[in-house]
């Protein structure tokens, strides 16, 4: 009798809930299904962009490991040519302190040159010829034990107070003792710039450790730290003990972060990029109340869109039916009156599909496009690179990755302020869209980072894909009139081919990312392809 009497008054509810708010509880029950899988994969995005920063400081760690091994193999290579110079075996003190002088000015990484005997003592220098010994040097000692190429641990410079490394070779007679032993200092002035750099990308903390613990650089250091030893730390520990790797835990600075960290060669020596887990929580957390926004938006603006439609469609046509009933039934009713409701006119109907059209077009810009350029944003260039993996591999076409990164771009900002730096953005999205064919695919990646993707269906095209970079880098180096400025900038195109670099598109992606380094380093408006790069270099990298 109870559960009759419930199953009454709720039919009774119901019988006196209207139609319009009937047919919202219906839609809301049918969209709760998507909002509930709209929301797993908001915080499966979120979980990717965590992860995501994981690997990014590894891989900006790798960079930096990668920059010394490339210096040290220069090191190596220079001295190898010096033994073959006979005022360098013979230690001619004038010709050969000449000659070393000379190797210094041309090597920027160069600190000096010395040739010293079997001793130790110094016979000549490419910075003075004062008496020094290097008898008692670690690396000294194993060079001559090993008569091989050696790498010193990290030292600090007397004078300069900064890390470097020396490198010895030694040179040897005819019966294959040591006769002289070349040295180089290798001054490590190019790690501050490069952690300057890394720490400007990833917004993070880069430090660079000895073998033992010791903070030898460390960009920024607020707290002073450079100098230190760290060894006793928990999570210095954890990463002295492996090659390379991710950690997470406290900072030095006892903030929690995430750490990518490697090993460069030959010193033992760990080059460190932490960057703040709160600072990628709240990203991916701005992500998800954006995501979660827009989808709450679309709901109620289909809820919306059901109530008018419905006062429009059919509840007024409703109230005609019982207003015409009700004359009918009156005694005023009058038979040249018409008795049928007020007639629907097509344009409702068309007005709401073009509303609806509107919003789509709304949306699909809001999680596609890149609203300060107009091209695709880095959400759509993903995507887009996901459908090319998926492609059956008969109806695959060869792509060229030109990825672009903007020179003297900064400054812009710091000299002008941000609207003038997105002015310029606006302007150099317009000239890449104009610079490629109906077809190719053009993305803004964040920041002044840009890459195209061009399709080349006829072959792997080279020399087209090599004239498509010129016309981007010659049409972003045209002067942009800003607010009345005159502004001049340039830009760096790293190029790789898919499949020919690489059957799989993520590394071929990877690959176009590391010619585009390669480009940066070489200076100014230069396009750099992977294939042009040396074997060690690409492997390096």
């Amino acid at each position: 009798m109870k559960r009759t009497r419930i199953l009454r008054r709720a039919q009774t509810l119901w019988a006196r809930v209207g139609l319009r708010a009937r047919l919202e509880a219906f839609i809301l029950l049918a969209l709760l299904p998507l909002v509930g899988l709209v929301l797993v994969l908001l915080f499966q995005e979120r979980s990717q962009d965590i992860e995501r920063a994981r690997e990014d400081t590894r891989l900006l760690a790798d960079r930096g490991a990668a920059q010394q091994a490339q210096i040290v193999e220069q090191a190596r290579n220079v001295l190898q040519l010096l033994t073959l110079v006979p005022d360098v075996r013979e230690a001619s003190p004038e010709r050969c302190s000449t000659l070393l002088k000379r190797a210094t000015e041309l090597y920027p990484w160069a600190a000096g040159f010395g040739v010293f005997n079997p001793d130790g003592n110094l016979l000549c220098s490419s910075n003075s010829n004062r008496p020094a010994n290097l008898a008692g040097r670690d690396y000294f000692q194993k060079a001559l034990a090993t008569r091989g190429f050696t790498v010193s641990n990290f030292l600090i410079g007397q004078n300069s107070k900064k890390p470097r490394v020396v490198t010895a070779l030694p040179i040897l007679d005819d019966d294959g003792s040591v006769s002289r032993m070349l040295v180089a200092g290798v001054d490590l002035s190019w790690l501050a710039e490069l952690s300057a750099e890394i720490a400007h990308e990833s917004g993070g903390i880069v430090s660079l450790f000895d073998s033992q613990g010791t903070i030898l650089a460390r960009v920024p250091d607020p707290q002073g730290l450079v100098g230190q030893s760290m060894a006793d730390h928990p999570i210095l520990r954890s990463i002295l003990r492996e090659e390379m790797g991710i950690i997470e835990g406290d900072g030095l600075d006892g903030v929690p972060r995430i750490s990518g960290f490697s090993t460069l060669e030959e010193t033992g020596a760990k080059i460190v990029v932490a960057v703040a887990r709160d600072d990628i929580l709240a990203a991916a957390n701005r992500n998800l109340l954006l995501g979660t926004g827009v989808m709450v938006g679309v709901v109620l603006l289909i809820g919306g869109g059901v109530w008018v439609l419905m006062e429009v469609m059919v509840l007024r046509g409703l109230r005609d039916l019982k207003a015409s009933a009700a004359t009918l039934s009156s005694d005023l009713f009058d038979p040249n009156a018409p008795c049928i409701p007020a007639p629907v006119h097509p344009s409702e109907f068309s007005q709401v599909a073009q509303a609806m059209r509107t919003m789509g077009r709304t949306l699909s810009a809001i999680a596609f496009e890149d609203r300060l350029t107009g091209l695709a944003n880095r959400r759509f260039f993903e995507a887009h690179v996901e459908r090319l993996q998926e492609q059956p591999e008969s109806n695959r076409n060869a792509v060229a990755i030109l990825y672009i990164d903007l020179d003297g771009f900064k400054p812009i900002n710091d000299q002008h302020g941000h609207h003038t730096g997105d002015l310029v953005l606006k302007e150099i999205g317009e000239r890449l869209a104009r610079c490629v064919r109906h077809g190719d695919f053009a993305a803004r990646l964040g920041g002044d980072e840009f890459t195209v993707l061009l399709a080349l269906p006829d072959g792997h095209q080279r020399h087209y894909v090599l004239e498509v970079a010129r016309r981007i880098i010659d049409s972003v180096s045209t002067p942009i009139m800003v607010d009345g400025l005159d502004i001049q900038i340039g830009c760096s195109i790293g190029v790789a081919l898919w499949p020919t670099d690489a059957a799989d598109l993520t590394l071929a992606l990877q690959h176009a990312d590391r010619a585009l380094y390669a480009a940066k380093r070489a200076g100014r408006a230069r396009v750099v392809s992977y294939s042009d790069l040396p074997a060690d270099n690409a492997m390096a990298t």
